[in-house]
């Protein structure tokens, strides 16, 4: 009798391991990829994704895009978007709606198309480090489409900042690969393009280098003056750093 219960709870775990991990590969399946990041944003630009089935939501300074967002923009409204997979960086003027694709950004059909964007391409090594969120950052930092999450501090930030972690002979080099590219990044970079240090800051926080964090943030704010998105992330940096995470 021992034997056949033990049988039948080993099936029934078994199953129950199996189920769960259908709904997660079946969850992995469905949920949208982040194709790219919204690097520039001003006017009340919001975005809805059919594949979410969600009331539209306003766009958020910083927010990473998924596929098939569909972005509109009011009149005089303004946004760049960064796509990871292709360094191609479009700046697009409203009113208009586009939907963001794999690589590159699409009209809406049967909507207004906005005129046609400007256009750069930055560096593959250079984009394709920004599509993913550094791991020192909680998930409420960058926002994400269909969930709005901006960045803000988790708790009050220090005055003083911790100090980073030691270096090593790996993260040496690559923070000093990311150095050379940054300051080839800032040449073709407009005066309030941000995305030179937004690609350096993701490596420093790759290695939790939160003193020279808060210095990207600075210089970020230099071309930004009064940026409330970057004054909170500033803010939550800190305070992780003081939490030494």
């Amino acid at each position: 009798m021992k034997t056949k219960r033990r049988i039948r709870l080993t099936g029934l775990l078994c199953l129950t391991m199996l189920t769960v991990f259908l709904a997660a590969a079946a969850a992995a399946q469905t949920s949208l990829p982040d194709v790219g990041l919204i690097t520039k944003l001003s006017g009340d630009v919001c975005f809805s994704n059919e594949a979410e089935k969600k009331e539209p939501a306003k766009v958020q300074a910083f927010m990473k895009v998924r596929r098939g967002d569909r972005l509109k923009l009011p009149e005089a409204g303004l946004l760049t978007l960064l796509y990871f997979a292709s360094g191609r960086q479009e700046s697009w003027k409203g009113p208009g709606t586009i939907i963001a694709g794999d690589t590159e950004s699409a009209t809406a059909a049967g909507q207004q198309p906005p005129s046609p964007p400007e256009v750069k391409l930055l560096p593959l090594k250079a984009s394709r480090q920004m599509g993913g969120a550094p791991p020192v950052l909680t998930p409420a930092d960058f926002g994400k489409s269909g969930i709005i999450q901006t960045m803000a501090p988790t708790c009050p930030a220090p005055e003083k900042a911790a100090a980073p972690m030691p270096r090593t002979y790996e993260a040496q080099r690559k923070i000093k690969e990311a150095e050379k590219l940054y300051q080839e990044l800032k040449k073709g970079a407009a005066a309030d393009d941000v995305t030179p240090e937004l690609y350096l800051f993701g490596v420093l926080a790759e290695y939790k280098q939160f003193p020279e964090m808060v210095k990207m943030i600075d210089a970020m704010l230099e071309k930004r003056p009064g940026d409330a998105a970057l004054k909170n992330l500033r803010a939550s940096v800190r305070a992780q750093a003081a939490g030494g995470k």
